[in-house]
């Protein structure tokens, strides 16, 4: 399961809090949510804290909503770990 907390700054800065298991369906849970914000002109943060779990197809979101300008923080070590190895083609 995944809980998506959109927590909305001035001058439509948004971060999504993420909670849970970033995996199967939840993967375009975030997508679209993310998709939906960004159509929007919102300046998107990702806040990766509360994952406790992340497949390859969630990471490969993340990847591609940071090559996108979306930033991503406090991302646990095996998060960041598997975002890092995916950048170097070691994936």
């Amino acid at each position: 399961m995944l809980k998506i907390t959109e927590v909305v700054l001035p001058e439509k800065e948004i971060t999504l809090q993420l909670d849970g298991r970033v995996s199967g369906q939840w993967v375009e849970l975030l997508r679209e949510t993310a998709e939906s914000l960004l159509k929007q002109g919102a300046r998107l943060t990702v806040d990766l804290k509360n994952i406790s779990f992340i497949d390859c197809e969630g990471i490969a979101l993340i990847r591609n909503l940071i090559e996108r300008g979306v930033r991503h923080t406090n991302p646990p070590l095996f998060v960041a770990e598997q975002i890092k190895k995916c950048k170097d083609g070691a994936a």
